[in-house]
């Protein structure tokens, strides 16, 4: 019916309603002043506007963090992929690593090791490049 099997984006839907992030959200949202909106809307700012160049520009820091943080999720992530990605051209790495991997004692440990190493390259290259957004957006989300 939404053909999610065997796509990126059925693995990645789970992501949209994570309840980290709709909390980081509300906590961002949460510190833009009610009156700059209002004040907006007095001046006869259209919606789109007000968001574009004043809202988004504010929460950026919180998008960044919030999509760091999603996608080392998704990345990571072995179970959901398991359920829905079927054909192996579109496994993730994790499951692809788990082909190296045998329980009757044939692993080829070098393979795996090798593997493994790579799997986590690219998630520790985006938490170095976003850490300051990632650990300021944690920190802030419990202040007002």
């Amino acid at each position: 019916m939404y053909h999610l099997l065997n796509t990126a984006f059925g693995v990645a839907l789970p992501q949209l309603a994570d309840a980290t992030g709709i909390m980081l959200f509300l906590n961002a949202m949460d510190k833009i002043p009610i009156s700059l909106t209002v004040a907006l809307k007095v001046d006869h700012i259209p919606a789109y506007k007000i968001l574009k160049d004043i809202v988004i520009p504010i929460i950026r820091p919180s998008i960044i963090s919030i999509g760091a943080i999603f996608f080392i999720n998704s990345w990571n992530e072995y179970v959901w992929p398991t359920l829905i990605l079927k054909d192996k051209n579109s496994f993730t790495l994790p499951l692809a690593l788990q082909n190296y991997i045998s329980s009757e004692g044939g692993t080829n440990f070098p393979l795996a090791m090798a593997l493994s190493t790579i799997i986590i390259i690219v998630p520790l290259l985006i938490y170095m490049v976003f850490q300051r957004y990632i650990l300021n957006s944690i920190s802030n989300s419990g202040l007002k």
